[in-house]
């Protein structure tokens, strides 16, 4: 038993894979009351605002953007929004349509690198199967299966980069 994991090495690397979505599972609701907790004080702030009857800045406005791109068309609205309140008309609207079309192309490329990812794995596996020489056949299993993960990785960042649902 002392030599098993000399033997099969190649189980602590499917180990580490498979703890990934576990130990992100465990941080979930960590994280989860960490933003309960920003959205919370960022709507105290607003409340002391609004008692006060005065407009509350920027950044209090951005904690309650749900997400970071949610934060980015939050300030291209606003810039928008500001801009047509200055009279400046529709330059500023199209400098904001701009940030909304950059935070949706940065979205994109976050599907491209866990496609670019999902390939990196698929390659080395494939390489290995070709080159160990003995039990080489988890090699193939693991190739096809991360090259199963490939493509769907590609088509969904195809679909997103192409295709977008507003």
């Amino acid at each position: 038993m002392d030599r098993f994991w000399e033997q099969h090495w190649w189980l602590i690397v499917l180990l580490a894979v498979f703890a990934v979505p576990i130990v992100q599972a465990l941080f979930a609701p960590w994280r989860s009351y960490l933003h309960y907790r920003e959205r919370r004080d960022a709507i105290e702030a607003l409340k002391v605002y609004a008692a006060q009857g005065r407009e509350p800045p920027a950044a209090v406005l951005d904690a309650l953007a749900s997400r970071k791109w949610g934060r980015w068309r939050a300030r291209a609205a606003q810039a928008s929004a500001g801009a047509t309140a200055a009279g400046l008309g529709a330059a500023a609207s199209v400098g904001a349509e701009q940030w909304v079309r950059r935070a949706e192309r940065w979205q994109a490329r976050g599907r491209w690198n866990g496609a670019i990812f999902a390939g990196a794995i698929t390659l080395g596996f494939a390489y290995a199967y070709q080159h160990v020489h003995q039990n080489a056949d988890i090699y193939l299993v693991v190739a096809v299966i991360a090259g199963a993960m490939t493509i769907a990785a590609v088509l969904s960042a195809v679909m997103a980069t192409f295709w977008r649902i507003d």
